[in-house]
């Protein structure tokens, strides 16, 4: 039997690790605190946000949508997103998250801006038919000192679908795509090092935000 199991739930379609004790990983765009920073967080001021130029109408394809919440975010500023999760079993979940936001009252205008796309994104931009302003990039973060490890959902994406070992060939693949604009997130300290320098980077607390812009 596999390690890592689907489950539909009442609350709706979630992934259980059974080696671990950990609440399995429902994605939920509805909920309390996703919703606070929604309604309450720093907005088009999020590093987020002034990284990739959020303004209504930006066009902004989310190469590695994990999680899925910095693609929503950027939809609930205004941006018109297209995320990509080659991961088929992550797919199905932010599926499964996004049907439920649809029927939430204040949400589903935002997620009638959002296209989910199950593939790899890299021949996605090798055909890509409408080139957008800005690609955005978050490779799974490589394991981390047991002191600094990330918690909960991420936690479990990371055992799940391990270590992106494709970095630049994604970013190749971005950065020839005729876009404007390359957003790459990563680890604050990082050390990876790609041959092109970042036109300038946004730190926060524990991450930062290398920005290639492509004239």
């Amino acid at each position: 039997m596999s390690r890592y199991v689907l489950q539909t739930t009442a609350s709706g379609l979630c992934l259980e690790d059974t080696f671990s004790d950990q609440h399995p990983t429902l994605l939920d765009f509805t909920s309390g605190q996703f919703n606070y920073r929604l309604k309450k967080g720093g907005g088009r001021r999020e590093l987020l946000a002034k990284a990739v130029g959020a303004k209504d109408g930006t066009n902004v394809i989310d190469c590695t949508a994990g999680l899925g919440r910095d693609a929503f975010l950027l939809a609930s500023l205004g941006c018109r997103v297209t995320m990509i999760e080659r991961s088929p079993v992550v797919a199905l979940l932010l599926d499964d998250a996004l049907e439920r936001a649809l029927h939430h009252e204040d949400l589903a205008e935002t997620v009638a801006r959002i296209e989910l796309v199950s593939g790899n994104a890299i021949d996605y931009l090798n055909d890509v038919q409408t080139v957008p302003e800005v690609i955005m990039l978050d490779p799974m973060f490589p394991a981390r000192k047991k002191s600094a490890r990330v918690k909960g959902d991420m936690q479990m994406m990371q055992r799940f679908l391990g270590t992106d070992g494709d970095v630049d060939t994604l970013f190749a693949a971005a950065y020839s795509s005729g876009c404007s604009r390359v957003v790459l997130k990563r680890p604050l300290h990082d050390k990876y090092e790609l041959p092109i320098k970042p036109t300038n980077t946004l730190r926060g607390g524990s991450i930062r935000f290398d920005v290639f812009v492509i004239s």
